[in-house]
């Protein structure tokens, strides 16, 4: 009977301890199921973006590099035409990352729509690379003379309308006098061409491919006076996301910030948009190249929401510092 015991005893023992074990490799493995690994808790995430953009250069860059991977993420790409349809994918999941304009992710946060967080930046407008154009023999030479004119946009509420808007107003017309219509990117060039539009709203690369091939000329640089330094995009996700997921969003702004990084250098810029957007070296060489920021700056995010608020896209002030992400302290 002593013996019987002790062996029971043992067996117990054995069974504990192999449960107690069990218990750290379970944890191991349920990040596993969950598709995590070491350093993340999910390893596979899906990012929306909008193909071919020169804001989404950091991003490829990142990518392309090597740097998502090194920090334990798998990338998978989801294409998206817009932020604002970014937003009900990134509520129901679809989406755990997404690129977009940050007027449309803070009218969203503002009107309740979605609870964001601000995880990285994409691109910071600077003097030459988005503009208003006009054909050559165009009388329209100035912002000036927009007063019932038309502007072609991407979208009726956005950076785009936002910045055309505040470049008119500084130069002496009145923005309520000037028809926005809406055109899709792809089509700009035509719309412009057959006189669809008086002006069109460029960024580039499409804006050196306007200059090259049809000679357009610049009514209005969109990121000078009151919009100089716009904060044009960046990448959200989900505050549910950020707060289930340190590691894995920490990781992504670690691999981002890297990417972005890079980009200091132009001809790593020039580079990477011949790579992932198949421009012409003639074109990549000649575009306006912005900013690419390491980090969201709650200052410069601020003036969006400012501009926003003055222009009537939003309806009351809002305070951007509580959704820019802040990664924790190592």
């Amino acid at each position: 009977m002593r013996t019987f015991r002790r062996w029971i005893t043992a067996s117990v023992a054995v069974v504990a301890v192999t449960a107690l074990g069990g218990c750290g490799l379970l944890g191991g493995s349920d990040d596993t199921a969950a598709g995590g690994n070491d350093k993340v808790e999910k390893a596979t995430v899906k990012v929306g973006i909008i193909p071919q953009l020169i804001d989404i250069a950091g991003f490829e860059r990142a990518r392309g590099a090597g740097y998502f991977g090194a920090e334990g993420l798998q990338v998978e790409l989801v294409t998206i035409k817009s932020a604002t349809e970014a937003v009900p994918k990134l509520k129901t999941g679809e989406l755990d990352f997404a690129f977009g304009n940050w007027t449309s992710f803070l009218a969203a946060q503002s009107e309740g729509t979605a609870d964001l967080r601000a995880v990285a930046d994409g691109l910071q407008a600077k003097e030459g690379m988005t503009a208003l154009v006009a054909m050559p023999q165009s009388p329209i030479n100035s912002a000036k003379d927009l007063a019932g004119k038309s502007i072609g946009v991407n979208a009726l509420v956005g950076n785009v309308t936002l910045t055309s808007k505040a470049v008119i107003k500084a130069a002496g017309a009145d923005p309520g006098q000037v028809q926005f219509k809406v055109i899709p990117t792809a089509n700009a060039l035509n719309a412009l061409q057959t006189g669809q539009i008086d002006v069109m709203s460029l960024q580039e690369p499409n804006l050196t491919t306007a200059k090259q091939k049809l000679g357009v000329k610049v009514v209005a640089d969109r990121a000078t006076g009151p919009v100089a330094d716009f904060s044009i995009s960046g990448y959200v996700a989900p505050a549910s996301f950020v707060q289930n997921n340190p590691k894995t969003t920490a990781a992504f702004a670690r691999a981002m910030a890297k990417g972005q990084g890079d980009l200091a250098d132009q001809q790593t810029v020039r580079k990477t948009l011949q790579d992932y957007a198949k421009l012409e070296p003639a074109v990549a060489n000649a575009v306006g190249i912005g900013v690419f920021p390491t980090s969201v700056d709650p200052a410069r995010l601020q003036k969006v929401a400012d501009l926003m608020l003055t222009y009537g896209e939003l309806k009351r002030k809002f305070d951007v510092a509580p959704i820019v992400y802040r990664a924790p302290a190592p």
